[in-house]
């Protein structure tokens, strides 16, 4: 199980939103990816889904960070 934030960032994303991402300079992959993980601990309706289905979850958060981003 990776535990690098950014690593598990990018693997929750679709293939081609991943592509762009990592285009993008390393300090700001980085910081969507502590966006990434203060969604995932403040969305109440992602943690209800994260008991449920984890991938699910950490994979709506990250499309949500990374369109927001982008």
């Amino acid at each position: 199980m990776d535990t690098d934030s950014l690593t598990r960032f990018l693997k929750a994303l679709a293939p081609a939103r991943r592509e762009e991402v990592q285009q993008l300079p390393r300090e700001r992959q980085e910081d969507m990816a502590a966006a990434w993980e203060k969604r995932l601990a403040d969305d109440v309706s992602l943690l209800t889904l994260s008991e449920l289905d984890p991938h699910t979850a950490e994979s709506r958060a990250a499309e949500d960070v990374a369109e927001e981003s982008l």
